[in-house]
């Protein structure tokens, strides 16, 4: 028989429990997804509000790619076939949504008002162009079309940015460099010459910088792009793949960090970043599910 001094100890436990759940929670940024493989296959895993951690879509499974529309609360994933779907996080509705047009679509990524993707001209990378989908209609309107392919579409407030290969054959490695485009003025403009296959994958709230990733050192590496000067300072360095460089609102930067050993999830504090390449001891390993055995792609979607 339980007496009420055990009771005051269990419930004391409890909230010892949830104290501490909540303090490890409060660390990852609402807005934050990965793609993860669990053992058998691969599921979104989000953070919905800054403290209740992780949540696997058990609903969605091996997508080829998919983004987090959080203002609409679903999520819009480009199945194995070609096709477009989109996922009601709170009812679970699945819905198959029209054809934007004959062509294929990858690497969607929404924003504040919409989707937008890389479209395939005849099903290839070799010729692209970028559409965007507002959230109020289902049709595609083509933002950016240039000779050769545009990767990486990435829209904060009026600008989109991309990266653009200017140099496919006869070039080692390939070279892709960052580009934006003014959507109001129609604007556009080469922010990198780094010589690289380099992208930009977000944008700090002050539109000030940028952050991307880059083979110009061999290994992709992360680099903060001053947006204004177009000033490269290198955050991360040494024999390892980072990818996906996510900027939170406190400053702090998440991303994929490939090894031999594996893929993990990192995070570069704010403080850390002042005087470029960080030091190790100052790199955050994210702790993830117990389930989750690799993962392959992130995004933050705070808006």
């Amino acid at each position: 028989m339980m007496t009420m001094k055990h009771v005051s100890i269990v419930l004391v436990s409890s909230l010892l429990y949830f104290s501490v759940a909540s303090l490890a929670y409060a660390s990852l940024p609402a807005g934050l997804m990965i793609v993860a493989f669990d053992g058998a296959s691969w599921h979104p895993y989000i953070v919905n509000t800054g403290n209740d951690g992780w949540i696997k879509i058990e609903d969605v499974r091996d997508p080829a790619a998919l983004t987090w529309q959080r203002e609409k609360d679903a999520l819009l994933i480009k199945q194995n076939d070609g096709g477009i779907s989109s996922y009601q996080l709170e009812t679970r509705e699945m819905k198959q949504l029209p054809s934007f047009d004959e062509s294929t679509v990858t690497q969607l990524r929404a924003y504040r008002q919409g989707v937008v993707m890389v479209r395939l001209m005849d099903g290839k990378s070799r010729d692209t162009s970028i559409l965007s989908v507002k959230n109020n209609g289902n049709k595609p309107n083509e933002i950016l079309r240039q000779v050769s392919a545009q990767f990486h579409p990435y829209i904060h407030n009026d600008q989109l940015y991309y990266a653009h290969v200017s140099c496919r054959a006869e070039c080692r490695p390939l070279i892709q460099e960052v580009w934006s485009k003014n959507l109001l003025s129609g604007r556009t403009q080469q922010l990198t010459l780094l010589n690289a296959t380099s992208y930009l994958y977000s944008v700090t709230a002050d539109d000030r910088y940028g952050f991307i990733s880059s083979n110009q050192r061999g290994y992709y590496h992360l680099a903060r792009l001053d947006l204004a000067s177009g000033e490269t300072t290198w955050l991360t360095g040494g024999a390892v793949t980072d990818s996906f460089p996510s900027v939170a609102t406190d400053g702090a930067l998440y991303f994929i960090r490939r090894t031999p050993a594996g893929s993990r999830l990192m995070k570069l504090p704010a403080a850390a970043m002042s005087s470029g390449v960080v030091s190790e001891e100052f790199v955050e390993n994210i702790q993830l599910p117990a389930d989750v055995q690799k993962i392959r792609y992130l995004e933050l979607n705070q808006s």
